[in-house]
């Protein structure tokens, strides 16, 4: 944690609500994103394994209803057998009968008849499944076929699976009455598929680990989980320090106002209260006697008045939007810029002279120059910013106050002469209770929020308000304002 964070106690919560808060909702994207791969992957290798089983059972009844037609003995299957030992005692009566040559014949005819089931077969991958080139079927299927009288036989293309006779009995013995269609056994273990064509009915089954691939993209995508988190719990802590930067500086920023507001306070209610203890000390005392405690007493008080008021202002500009909609509330109308800068200087002219200062607007500068805007608060802007010049210019110095059009703004220049501002401090100018170099400020008084005010008016206005100073040029104050659309 940074020394200034960790230094304040409510910053350094709000930094560890905004890592939880960030970390929660990254956890909830990551879960429900990667439950939705995990998803998607395990109905994929349901639909595959579905697949799968609708093409063995597609192939296995197609070789099945070959070898009836052809008369062929069919695969022997122990369980439900009855079927198996028919089949085998008319084959073995066949070969013991003697045959004839037009018999003879027929088997040539029948060798090749099977040759050419088996070579169909082949092609119709109804043998063993074939691996690698994306060839064949790679997921092994058992396909027991049932007869009207119940007894069961492997119809498995060659070389593919078979089931566990206990297993296979607990499955045919719910399928039988069911209705064609698919599903799972989950407590077997199988996904099936069961078709029933004329009297005979066909079961196939694949493992249901076949549909598992989807365990180890989980384990996976967990590993990937807490490498992700663990690396986002280190950006957050970056991340949260910079996030939180605008807050803490406001934070600086709002001690710092209310230290130096008490302590611009202290200074004038001290006095207040020396000159009340002074004059109740005397009752005695006549009120003209006592006018001097009376008057110091005024004084302060209007000071208090005046900076009382200044931090109201700067405090209703802070709860505005710091835009061109913030004085939509306000009472704005059309006003001539140059003609408010010309008499602002004529109001500060007796300013001036006190301080011998020469102020001056050119003739070159009284063009209108329009703009929309609240009269009260343009005509503060202007009077901070003449009375700052005037303030800082040395004895037989010069303000010149301009106007002038620029593209789309009307712009305000209001430039001293006199010491130049550093430019160390030029950054600060604007800060509240900031105030330069006791050499420049020596009897300008203030409390440092003048240009404070300024710059919050000007920017509600949606204008900027900056400042260059040098020992050649002297110090200026720039003001831009929207010019108003006709």
């Amino acid at each position: 944690m940074r020394k200034g964070t960790k230094g304040n106690p409510v910053l350094f919560k709000l930094r560890k609500k905004f890592i939880a808060l960030n970390m929660v909702c990254v956890m909830a994207v990551i879960a429900v994103s990667f439950t939705a791969i995990c998803i998607f992957d395990w109905k994929q290798d349901v639909a595959g394994v579905q697949q799968a089983i609708a093409n063995s059972l597609d192939n296995a009844i197609d070789q099945h209803e070959r070898r009836e037609i052809h008369n062929d003995r069919p695969p022997k299957h122990e369980f439900g057998g009855n079927w198996a030992s028919t089949t085998d005692a008319s084959v073995q009566n066949s070969e013991s009968e003697p045959q004839s040559e037009s018999d003879v014949g027929d088997g040539d005819d029948a060798s090749s008849n099977d040759d050419a089931i088996s070579h169909d077969e082949a092609q119709n991958g109804a043998l063993a499944p074939k691996i690698g080139g994306g060839q064949g079927q790679t997921i092994p299927v058992a396909v027991y076929a049932l007869n009207a009288e119940g007894s069961a036989m492997n119809a498995s293309p060659t070389g593919t699976a078979n089931i566990n006779d206990e297993v296979l009995e607990t499955a045919l013995s719910r399928l039988t009455p069911a209705e064609d269609g698919t599903g799972s056994f989950s407590d077997l273990g199988l996904f099936f598929e069961k078709r029933t064509i004329g009297d005979t009915m066909y079961l196939a089954f694949a493992d249901a680990n076949s549909a598992a691939g989807w365990r180890s993209l989980a384990l996976t995508l967990v590993g990937a989980a807490i490498a992700a988190l663990a690396a986002f719990f280190v950006i957050s802590l970056f991340f949260s320090r910079w996030a939180l930067r605008p807050v803490e500086q406001t934070w600086r920023s709002q001690r710092q106002f209310i230290a130096d507001a008490s302590h611009e306070l202290k200074t004038p209610l001290t006095v207040i209260l020396a000159d009340t203890s002074i004059a109740l000390e005397h009752p005695e005392r006549t009120v003209e006697s006592q006018r001097q405690w009376i008057e110091g007493i005024q004084i302060e008080g209007q000071r208090m008045q005046g900076l009382v008021e200044d931090m109201l202002a700067l405090a209703k500009h802070d709860t505005a939007e710091v835009d061109a909609q913030a004085t939509m509330g306000k009472q704005q109308e059309k006003l001539d810029l140059a003609g408010m800068a010309q008499r602002a200087v004529l109001q500060f002219e007796a300013v001036a002279f006190e301080r011998g200062v020469e102020i001056n607007a050119p003739e070159s500068s009284s063009a209108p120059v329009f703009i929309d805007g609240v009269r009260g608060d343009i005509e503060r802007v202007l009077g901070i910013l003449i009375d700052n010049a005037c303030k800082y210019a040395e004895a037989d110095g010069r303000v010149v106050v301009g106007t002038k059009r620029e593209g789309k703004h009307a712009v305000v220049q209001v430039t001293n002469t006199g010491t130049p501002i550093p430019s160390s401090d030029l950054p600060h100018i604007f800060d509240r209770f900031w105030r330069a170099d006791e050499a420049r400020t020596s009897g300008a008084g203030g409390y440092g929020l003048g240009l404070s005010i300024a710059r919050s008016i000007v920017e509600e206005h949606g204008g900027t308000l900056s400042a260059q100073s040098s020992a050649e040029r002297g110090t200026t104050f720039t003001a831009k304002f929207p010019i108003k659309k006709d």
